[in-house]
């Protein structure tokens, strides 16, 4: 039923012969009862929507995508080409990484990109070294470097997690940063809204720790199958409520996600499944 009751995917592909992210000890206690006022709002929206199975169906497409592209034998013939098509469907890095990765080039990204699915360092240094080790391409500003790192972060993690969904949990920094201590996590954590930091930490285990309490609350509720992509519908819907209280009146959301008010549109857009609205590539490839 749940993934860490399976033989983590992906497994023998690992140079360490298939790598664990154990869950954490949270430093915070996550609250039942939002959960269940946030997950009878979820079921609402997705039986007045048509149901969970669309976005499971893309999400099992997005992982046979990135499956294939970064597999071993994917990655040997791995190509700017390959590259942009994951790149597509990460919102955030599609938004500001392609000017540094091809001016980086194929070989060297190739080989970040290995190091940091395959390598024998632990999990979160890997992550860490990836995002530090693309030389940024950026308007020439502390900021602007800060935020393509930021946006090569996401890359990072989507790659680690679309590839084996089931080995490792999505890290990207809306689902928690705590840099910034936001994130959809927080909208779990016990009196969360009166805090104005909360200690989480970054470790990957706080991301097992958290989608971990979330699949088993849902499958006291009844819901038990596909818990590795379920988790990360849910929590962009989660994430989704927060963007639009924080947002109110002001119209950010429509700006940031062109979502116009319609929660599922902006959970696609968080998981990179919304449609493209033209045939040509939404990669960001000038900077401006």
């Amino acid at each position: 039923m749940l993934w860490f009751k399976r033989a983590p995917e992906g497994a023998a592909g690992n140079s360490t012969g298939g790598e664990i992210v154990e869950p954490a000890a949270l430093a915070v206690e996550l609250d039942g009862r939002v959960f269940a006022q946030k997950f009878a709002r979820f079921l609402e929206i997705l039986g007045e929507e048509g149901g969970i199975d669309p976005f499971i169906s893309a999400l099992e497409v997005k992982h046979q995508l990135f499956a294939k592209v970064l597999g071993r034998e994917g990655l040997d013939g791995f190509d700017l080409e390959a590259l942009e098509t994951l790149v597509e469907t990460v919102m955030p890095a599609r938004k500001r990484v392609w000017p540094s990765l091809e001016a980086y080039g194929a070989v060297p990204v190739r080989e970040a990109v290995r190091d940091l699915l395959y390598g024998a360092r632990p999990l979160g240094e890997r992550l860490a070294l990836f995002t530090q080790g693309v030389p940024v391409v950026s308007d020439g500003t502390p900021k602007g470097e800060r935020k393509v790192r930021r946006a090569l972060t996401d890359l990072g993690a989507e790659m680690l997690h679309f590839r084996a969904p089931v080995q490792y949990p999505l890290m990207t920094r809306w689902v928690w940063d705590q840099a910034v201590h936001a994130g959809a996590l927080r909208e779990f954590v016990k009196g969360g809204d009166t805090l104005d930091k909360v200690p989480l930490g970054s470790d990957p285990g706080i991301y097992e720790a958290g989608r971990r309490w979330l699949a088993e609350r849902m499958a006291e509720n009844g819901l038990y199958r596909n818990p590795e992509f379920i988790v990360d519908v849910f929590l962009a819907h989660a994430y989704a409520d927060y963007m639009r209280a924080l947002s109110s009146g002001m119209g950010l959301l429509n700006a940031d996600f062109g979502g116009k008010g319609d929660p599922l549109e902006v959970v696609k857009k968080l998981l990179g499944i919304d449609a493209a609205r033209r045939t040509d590539s939404r990669v960001k490839k000038v900077l401006h």
